[in-house]
């Protein structure tokens, strides 16, 4: 069955039902849930650069798409866990970089979440039926791409082993929140006046959209430690020493063609 794109945007203001509330969650994920489902999370973020405008300079309309953010407990010790991918070096867009599982709208999705989960499970093999969806959050903006991205906050219930199942992604694993929160694990990037958010993981850097989503979730559920912001590293350094092989040079011509507009 086909849903027209008004259905699926209007969606985003609808928060998903919970039997029994969120009193029936894990005591941990109650309070980001709760934030998540009632506050818009531009608050977040010091700028305006990630509200979604009407169109970009050329006039073109974003595309919409939505991600999952789906956190768990480690198998051995409980703690809380997020689950991230890595996209393959090859792909043609993001190519390189760590992300939440997730893809565009297409009109066989209902609502955001539908084509959160959808592109979950395509990309990972993750089992619908093992997650509680918890809150749609407000779309964000990533501008050198003209994609409105809306994020899915979701609680893997019944966790299980997951994988790249295509081509899009060469790694997929869930990452202890304490390592995240851990000061050591981070760091912010900047380049040309820009700069945001960055986490290690592992030998792989987590920046970019994903990374100011964490930053701002880590805040949002009271989990940030304080950390050096003051601590800045060239972001084409650190990712030329991280395997994240993400295609540096055009994406250096990216960020300058954002600036000459």
């Amino acid at each position: 069955m086909d849903y027209p794109f008004e259905q699926w945007y209007a969606a985003i203001d609808h928060q998903p039902d919970l039997p029994g509330g969120l009193d029936a969650m894990p005591t941990w994920i109650q309070d980001v849930a709760r934030v998540c489902r009632e506050t818009d999370i531009h608050q977040h973020f010091s700028d305006n650069s990630r509200k979604v405008p009407e169109a970009d300079p050329n006039g073109t309309p974003p595309r919409y798409s939505a991600v999952l953010i789906l956190l768990g407990e480690g198998e051995s010790d409980g703690a809380p866990e997020i689950l991230l991918t890595h996209r393959t070096p090859t792909m043609r867009t993001h190519s390189g970089q760590m992300a939440f599982p997730g893809g565009g709208w297409e009109s066989q999705d209902p609502d955001p979440i539908r084509t959160a989960v959808r592109e979950a499970q395509e990309e990972t093999d993750l089992d619908p039926e093992s997650i509680t969806p918890l809150a749609v959050l407000q779309p964000l903006y990533i501008d050198r791409t003209n994609f409105a991205v809306v994020p899915v906050l979701a609680y893997w219930h019944a966790p299980h082993p997951v994988h790249p199942a295509t081509a899009e992604n060469d790694w997929v694993e869930t990452v202890a929140i304490a390592d995240l929160v851990n000061p050591e694990n981070r760091f912010r990037v900047e380049y040309l006046g820009w700069h945001g958010p960055a986490f290690y993981v592992h030998d792989m850097i987590l920046w970019g959209f994903t990374g100011g989503v964490v930053d701002a979730l880590l805040e949002r559920a009271g989990w940030a430690q304080p950390w050096d912001t003051q601590r800045k590293v060239d972001l084409f350094s650190a990712l030329a020493e991280s395997s994240n092989g993400e295609a540096l040079a055009d994406m250096r011509k990216g960020f300058r063609g954002e600036l000459d507009r």
